[in-house]
């Protein structure tokens, strides 16, 4: 069984000043979300994804401030990273770092994935967020992705910036700070939620790395407790990373997890489930989602989930839910 999506206290840190600023009482948001106030000063402890989800994107729609994770992104200092923030500003370069994220990725978030993809000069980052279908995840999202470019700013320094930024959300009303803080073009309504940086920055040497600082930090690491995903786990966040590309594919992620497909398959069995009710699974629960934002169209929500036709798309809905995706749509949007 799946570990559920947890978050490290530490991504909260700068939280409270941010809804100071936009007129928010944060510790009435707080308790409102489910969220113990106390783990705030406890870095080692954990929030379940959802409730953080729900504070955000509810704070931000509260205060009317679409880039609420933005203005907290441009707070952020290596504290918030904890103990990992050591072992990742001490890689050599970016691609050593990244590497250090997935390893480590369980004492951060377990309700994150990254994948990268290499393209000749263009190297493409993409994030997943796995959640509760119910939870929002726009902020969460903004978050995610704002988290990896600090990483790369840590190491290649604070001038850097990629050359695109992805959501797959879409753009918010009003003037935001996203261009300020991403220093790029952003794009909305894509199909990743990610971003592109030339090829060359992965190996970029970081001069101020220290490889026995680095080393003794991944000794701590490992001393410390922390539920490492399962196999499953790791499919499912994989896939949430992966399906709009159309890259979803059971070879595809066994690569991403270092692992031979057969193998892969071998491991899921012993969990007691499969590569294809996993992706079904995630399939079925981003639909949903995907189906109550009225401005995407039927033809668009099935390229998201990785279909290449909308037929194959509307007969996997039919067969879970007992009706079209049309039907499901007017019936929930009507209700709301």
């Amino acid at each position: 069984m799946s570990i559920a999506a947890q978050v490290r206290a530490t991504a909260l840190l700068d939280f409270p000043a941010v809804a100071l600023e936009a007129g928010v009482d944060p510790y009435a948001a707080l308790r409102d979300a489910g969220i113990d106030i106390a783990l705030l000063s406890r870095g080692d402890m954990t929030i379940p994804a959802d409730r953080v989800a729900w504070l955000l994107d509810g704070v931000a729609e509260r205060a009317g401030i679409a880039d609420l994770s933005l203005r907290m992104a441009m707070r952020r200092r290596l504290a918030n990273l904890g103990v990992a923030g050591l072992v990742l500003g001490q890689q050599r370069t970016v691609r050593d770092a990244l590497a250090m994220a997935q390893k480590y990725g369980h004492l951060l978030s377990n309700a994150l994935s990254l994948t990268l993809a290499e393209d000749g000069p263009i190297a493409t980052l993409i994030i997943g967020v796995s959640i509760a279908s119910s939870a929002p995840a726009r902020q969460t999202r903004e978050l995610a992705v704002s988290a990896y470019v600090h990483l790369f700013r840590l190491l290649l320094g604070e001038n850097w910036a990629p050359t695109t930024v992805y959501f797959a959300h879409a753009r918010p009303d009003g003037p935001t700070l996203h261009h300020r803080f991403f220093r790029c073009p952003v794009q909305f309504d894509s199909p990743l939620d990610g971003f592109e940086c030339p090829a060359v920055d992965l190996d970029r040497v970081n001069v101020h790395a220290d490889a026995a600082l680095a080393s003794y930090a991944s000794l701590l690491l490992d001393s410390l407790p922390g539920e490492r995903p399962d196999d499953a786990g790791m499919v499912v966040r994989l896939v949430h990373a992966l399906l709009p590309m159309g890259r979803a594919s059971l070879r595809n992620i066994a690569k991403a997890m270092a692992r031979h497909p057969r193998q892969l398959q071998r491991q899921l069995a012993v969990e007691g489930t499969t590569f294809e009710s996993l992706l079904a699974d995630v399939r079925s629960d981003l639909c949903e989602k995907l189906l109550k934002e009225s401005a995407l169209t039927i033809d668009a929500v099935a390229t998201r989930l990785g279909y290449g036709h909308p037929s194959a798309f509307i007969r996997f809905f039919k067969q879970r839910q007992g009706m079209t995706p049309g039907q499901w749509r007017q019936q929930h949007l009507s209700g709301r």
